[in-house]
């Protein structure tokens, strides 16, 4: 028979999983408790949500929920922080992967990101792509960039067209 607390520890794992974006699964172990307070100070910074439970009320969650939640059980192995966002996706991989860089944990297991399951490998280049705002920046520029192009030419024919109406005026004058 389950115990209250673990029904209900089941219940808000599966209404999180539910309720994200993201949800990444990285090993945490080998970080001290200062590198892991100052991780989660980082992830709350970014609204990205950090847990650590056991394995088996991950994977009665995931269970309950079904479909590709059911895919990351075999990574429900060892020591398993998962990361939860219901925001911008690609912010938990990328608070992550940078704190990473200098720590050498966490390491990516797994994750699933609007409803696509990413190996570790995926999550580290989702890792390190632009912001949304800088990649949507890119495409305005190289939309743009063609316009500014052509408005720049039609002004130098114009600007020319003219002079040479002026010069021809000054001259019959």
């Amino acid at each position: 028979m389950p115990k209250p607390e673990k029904v209900e520890l089941v219940a808000k794992l599966k209404e999180r999983m539910e309720d994200s974006s993201a949800m990444l699964l990285s090993d945490y172990a080998g970080l001290t408790v200062e590198q892991m307070n100052k991780l989660r100070k980082n992830l709350r910074e970014n609204e990205v949500g950090y847990l650590i439970a056991k394995n088996t009320l991950l994977k009665l969650a995931a269970e309950s929920i079904g479909s590709e939640y059911n895919e990351l059980a075999k990574h429900w192995k060892g020591p398993t922080a998962v990361s939860f966002s219901s925001g911008d996706p690609t912010v938990p991989a990328r608070v992550l992967y940078e704190f990473a860089k200098g720590n050498e944990k966490p390491v990516f297991k797994a994750g699933i990101v609007d409803g696509v399951i990413y190996d570790s490998t995926q999550l580290t280049q989702l890792a390190k792509l632009p912001t949304k705002e800088v990649l949507l920046g890119r495409v305005v520029g190289a939309v743009t960039s063609p316009l500014t192009s052509l408005v720049g030419t039609l002004d130098g024919i114009i600007r020319e067209f003219i002079g040479t109406v002026d010069a021809i005026a000054k001259a019959k004058a």
